[in-house]
């Protein structure tokens, strides 16, 4: 009988550079979310639509939280 091994992860997954450049990225993505959603509140609020532009912040304090926590791994 032969002894074989499966690969549970994949060489790419091992490897610190890659798990780096996902972290990097999913940074880069909520940041980017973060800045659309300033810019419909900027938008709503130049309109007269304060509740609006409240509603464009709300929970936006815990995606700012998320990124800090999420570049705060690569320090």
């Amino acid at each position: 009988m032969t002894d074989t091994k499966t690969k549970l992860n994949p060489p790419e997954w091992n490897s610190d550079a890659a798990l780096r450049e996902r972290i990097l990225d999913r940074a880069k993505t909520l940041t980017t979310e973060i800045i659309d959603r300033l810019t419909t509140a900027v938008a709503d609020l130049t309109d007269g639509r304060h509740l609006a532009a409240l509603g464009a912040l709300d929970g936006i304090e815990r995606e700012l939280t998320t990124v800090c926590s999420i570049l705060l791994l690569l320090s």
